[in-house]
């Protein structure tokens, strides 16, 4: 099967051109040793019209979406609808994205759903999931409208909040939350680059290679609660376009905030230092598990502001597009010099509370026998 833009120019397959695949889940049957459950764990979704795999997955991060203390699972796919797998008691899932609405925009379309992650962005219980979708399709941010409930109900909010309109254009790859500027609120960055090299020839408006974004959280109480950063907020080494793809963030020079590594396709790789000067405080927290993983993967670490506002991390590598980010989770305190509590959840359902404490340090912390 040959593949054009228009007629002439050579261009890649539409994902509606070919058919679906199975995600595959592997338990570890803790002997170095691997067994296939997909089938009996439920997550092998076909389409409910035709019978056949229904996946055409790009990005799948791991969130606890009812706070009921067992990952759940969330796959973008691209131009099929997403899955929410909802984690049962026993090892199985229940694929629930139609009812929780997550799996589709807000006039029931499939978008090209590339890369994902998942934060409590306004610091309440009310998770959030943001996906990158492709060129003229908006980012979505599926806002959960009921914590807590054992099937949550979301709501894409990308219009109404302000993200929308500013993520149309452009075709979105690396997506992760992250509170870049430390004023105790989570931001957004994506990572952006079209398929085709020769799309501006066809379409004025796109071009293959485009500048990533980072998307301030203004608070909710903001007309628009997130707003496009500018070259001047962000630099030029930070706006040069190139053909985004993976992206992931670490504090790479040990000073306390967040740094970037971006990934180009068939480009030079970018690692981008942030050196902002606001003068906010930080709190990084490492967990190593004993009774759990030793990574403490699915962890959530909940700090308490001595204004008694909460934020909350999970312990996640598994986010953006084909990517990882570090395990040490980042608090941004504002001007706060010091916390009054962190709360320690354990994946297995052990808590753990840490006294208060000063900011601007690194916090080891091991799992209680």
């Amino acid at each position: 099967m040959e593949f054009t833009l228009d007629g002439t120019l050579r261009a890649y397959g539409r994902p509606t051109d070919f058919k679906g695949a199975f995600p595959y889940l592997y338990r570890n049957d803790g002997d170095g040793k691997f067994a296939d459950v997909s089938e009996q764990a439920g997550v092998q979704i076909r389409a409910a019209d035709t019978g056949v795999p229904l996946s055409k997955s790009l990005g799948v991060t791991f969130p606890d979406v009812n706070g009921d203390g067992l990952l759940d699972i969330i796959v973008a796919n691209d131009t099929v609808q997403n899955l929410l797998l909802l984690n049962q008691p026993g090892g199985t899932f229940v694929e629930s994205a139609a009812t929780a609405g997550v799996a589709f925009d807000n006039s029931g379309g499939a978008r090209g759903a590339m890369g994902i992650d998942a934060a409590c962005f306004r610091n309440t219980d009310a998770i959030a999931i943001a996906i990158g979708n492709f060129a003229t399709e908006m980012t979505a941010l599926y806002v959960c409208q009921t914590p807590g409930a054992e099937t949550p109900l979301f709501r894409d909010e990308a219009v109404s909040n302000g993200l929308g309109p500013l993520t149309r254009t452009d075709l979105k790859f690396g997506v992760f939350f992250l509170d870049v500027d430390l004023d105790g609120r989570m931001d957004l960055f994506e990572n952006n680059g079209h398929l085709e090299e020769d799309i501006n020839l066809i379409q004025v408006s796109q071009h293959y290679e485009q500048s990533p974004h980072l998307l301030w959280n203004c608070g909710p109480e903001a007309d628009d609660e997130f707003v496009m950063l500018t070259e001047e907020k962000t630099s030029p080494d930070f706006m040069k376009r190139m053909v985004g793809r993976g992206a992931s963030m670490a504090d790479i020079d040990g000073d306390g905030d967040l740094d970037l590594a971006l990934f180009s396709s068939g480009g030079h790789p970018r690692l981008l230092r942030n050196d902002q000067h606001t003068g906010n405080h930080w709190l990084r927290v490492h967990l190593t598990g004993t009774t759990c993983n030793k990574d403490a993967i699915g962890a959530q670490v909940d700090l308490t502001l001595p204004n008694g506002t909460v934020l909350t991390r999970t312990v996640m590598p598994t986010r953006s597009y084909q990517s990882q980010v570090e395990l040490p989770v980042t608090f941004g305190l504002g001007q706060h010099d010091s916390f009054q509590s962190l709360k320690l959840h354990w994946p297995g359902g052990q808590t753990q509370e840490l006294p208060a404490g000063a900011a601007n340090r690194l916090i080891e912390a091991t799992q209680s026998p």
